[in-house]
Parts: C-alpha cells; structure tokens; sequence
C-alpha cells in the first residue's frame, strides 16, 4: 500500500543515520515489527490506516534523534586491548631499526636503511590494518578457494623458479625479491579457515581430501630449507584441521606424518651444526637488566635486524625491555586466542584460531632461536623484524582479527537465510 511506504521512507532514513552497517539488516526488521505493531494499536483505537500510520510515526520520534541514539548504542569500537600491544611492540621494532641505521657499526645496516624502510613498512602496514577493521571479512569466506589455489601456484612457482638464499627460495617480481615462503602460512590460514570451516570429516573421500588440501602446501615447503616456516604451516594446519571438527586420530597422524621430515631435519642439524657459539649464551647472561649502552653492537651474532632482533635488544636495550616486548606480545596471542572463544560464526572463529596459533608457533620458534635454545633460523619476531612482506601480511591479519571482533556476535546469513545455529561448530 502506498501507506505503508511511509514506514520503508521513515526506515531507511533510519539507516542512513547509523554507520554500522552490519546491524541494518537486524535493525529493519526490528523497527518494521515495531511501526507495524504502533500501527495496529491505532487501527484498534479505531484511527484510520492513514492516522494510525501517522501516529506510529510520530511515536517512533524524529528520525534525526532515533538515529543519532541507535548510531552511538550500535557503535562498533576499536579493540583496543587488541591493537594497542601490537602498536608498542611495532613502536618498539621502529625504534630498535633507528638505532641499527643511525649508532650501530653495522655498515651494512646502514646502508639498507633499514629505519627509512621499516616506517613506511609500518605506515603501510597501519593503514591496511584500519581499512581491513572496518572490512566485512565474511566477504572474503567466497574467496577462499581461489585464495589456497593462487597461494599453492605461487608457492610452487617459488620453489620452482625463485632464486635461492641460504636454501630458502625467493619469488622474483622483477623490481624485488618476495620472501613468499615466510608469508605462506598466514595465506593458508585464510584460505583453509574458509574452505574447513563446513568440512565433514566422517565423510572417507572428503577426510582424504582434506588431509590432501593441508598436506601440499606443507610438502611443498619441506623441498626447501625452510624448516622454521614448514612447522609453523603444520602447527597452523593441523589447528585448522583440529578446530573444523576433524577427530582427534586423524588430527594426530596428520600432524606426526607431516613432522616426520623436520624433526630428522632437526636432529640431523644439532648433530652436525653448532649455530650458536656458547660466547653467546654467556654474554646474555651477563647483560644489564636495564640497558647501558645504546651503541652496542655484538659483532658474534649476525641478521640482528632479522632472526635475533630479540637478542639485540637484551644486549644494547636491556633485559627489562625484552622482557616487555615479550609480555607485550605473549597478551597478544592469548588476548585473541581467549576472544575466539566468544566468536559466533565458525568461519570466523577459526580464522582467529588459526592466526592466534600461527602468531604463537613464529613468536614462540623466533624465541628459542635468540636464546640459544633452537638452531633453527629465519623466522622473523611478529611485527618487530626487519621485512617488508611479513610486516604488512601481519598487519593485515591484525586488520582481519579486528574485523572479526567487530563483527563476533552479528548473525551470519548463509544464501539469503538466517543462520540461526551460529554456535554448531562448537565442541
């Protein structure tokens, strides 16, 4: 009726008012229940359709002020205790590469200028991480096929074609080299989150597919010397497989069959190699808790601005802020690990968990090689290290985590339905 048009004029000037997109679809529905529902009351109070719609209206109040009231209630905030540890330990990175660039020795340092790169890296990496926050990452659920088959191609013309350092190969892109092998993990999360998120496990031909789709990436990675990022992509997989539902057997000889290579890889490299000299581990000890020189520089260590930025830190900055920069870091994870647990959607869901342990398996690999403890090397410490690629991948995740937490108990719709069982894939 051409009445009720002033209801759907009245609605969507409503909308217009509130920025939070995401709770639109909800909040028609709720006001069109509501005005139908004043509008009945007038038609029973004996008005005409005209003057109970009228007088609906005018109960609901001015659009202006309704809007402006529902906007602030259906705000969605910043996760504060989310960013703000990662933009101290990022801080924390930017200034550790300005004393590299500007009071090191480290010649070579200076001249990649590393300082000059990592803050447009961070800038960057800052911007994507807010535009991605207000992102709708449900979006991204469509893509996820396309997303593992493009990494899978990419991966394999890496290892094919890329040129080669220390074993690890580069993807070459003709104005740089592209680390593709260090990023890999984090792209598979996002596509396997997608593509599992549904996954019937207790189906044969789709478990073998499954466990297909998680092994090529992995083997594919263990043809390399890339050992570090080859355990951080099973550790990754196997939480992916784990939280899609997949039984605790299956989840188990995945992960032990996938581990085989590395782990021999691993005994063969503490039996034949010494990676750390043991000056290291006695200089560490007897580093000030509170830095007393800025213009340190251990000369026994190598890549301080890469693989043992951590260790450089204890040295010229102190183990009062090493210490900080871990705790940063540790509430980090277990902040977004903690806050998976609130998430309604399960693709959603496992997303989180499969970044959260992907950020966990790098930190917790990136530490043990600083403090003598692994021999395993290239692994970077998030959002500290020197790098391009994974600076800006890591701040996208962190974008994508954002948006998720924003979005964490808004009802999902699957072909155009309500889904109502958002907790379905809940153990």
């Amino acid at each position: 009726m051409r009445l009720e048009y002033d209801f759907e004029v009245y609605i969507k000037e409503l909308c217009k008012k509130i920025r939070n997109k995401d709770v639109h679809a909800s909040l028609k529905l709720e006001i069109s229940d509501h005005l139908q529902t004043l509008k009945e009351e007038g038609l029973l109070a004996g008005l005409s359709e005209k003057e109970a719609i009228a007088q609906a209206l005018t109960r609901m109040g001015d659009v202006k002020v309704l809007g402006k009231q529902l906007n602030k209630t259906h705000k969605a905030p910043m996760d504060i205790k989310t960013i703000l540890p990662v933009m101290i330990a990022s801080l924390f990175g930017l200034i550790v590469m300005y004393y590299l660039q500007f009071h090191s020795t480290f010649a070579a340092l200076q001249n990649m200028k590393v300082f000059s790169k990592s803050l447009i890296f961070y800038l960057v990496g800052i911007l994507l991480m807010l535009s991605l926050s207000r992102f709708d990452y449900r979006k991204l659920l469509k893509f996820s096929k396309p997303l593992y088959v493009g990494t899978v191609f990419i991966l394999l013309i890496t290892v094919l074609f890329g040129v080669r350092v220390d074993g690890i190969p580069f993807l070459i892109l003709g104005f740089a080299n592209v680390n593709f092998i260090e990023i890999t993990p984090f792209l598979l999360v996002i596509s396997c989150a997608g593509i599992f998120h549904s996954w019937n496990w207790n189906d044969s031909r789709k478990s073998w597919l499954g466990v297909g789709i998680l092994a090529f990436p992995v083997l594919l990675l263990l043809t390399t010397s890339a050992i570090a990022t080859s355990i951080i992509c099973i550790i990754a997989c196997t939480a992916i497989m784990f939280s899609s539902r997949a039984s605790m057997k299956q989840t188990v000889i995945f992960a032990a069959t996938t581990s085989i290579w590395p782990i021999f890889h691993l005994w063969t490299l503490s039996q034949n190699y010494t990676w750390i000299d043991t000056e290291y581990i006695k200089n560490l000890g007897t580093s000030h808790f509170i830095g007393s020189s800025l213009h340190v520089t251990p000369n026994l260590i190598s890549e301080v601005h890469t693989d043992f930025i951590f260790t450089y830190i204890i040295y010229s900055f102190g183990w009062l802020a090493a210490v900080s920069a871990f705790v940063l870091l540790v509430f980090f994870i277990c902040r977004i690990w903690s806050a998976a647990k609130g998430i309604h959607f399960s693709y959603g869901k496992m997303l989180v968990i499969g970044l959260a342990v992907t950020f966990a398996s790098q930190f917790i690999l990136s530490i043990l090689t600083n403090l003598g403890l692994s021999s395993l090397l290239g692994v970077a410490t998030p959002f500290m290290s020197f790098g391009g690629s994974h600076i800006l991948l890591e701040m996208i995740a962190l974008g994508l985590i954002l948006s998720i937490f924003r979005r964490r108990k808004i009802a999902v719709k699957i072909n155009g339905t309500e889904n109502k069982s958002l907790g379905q894939n809940s153990r």
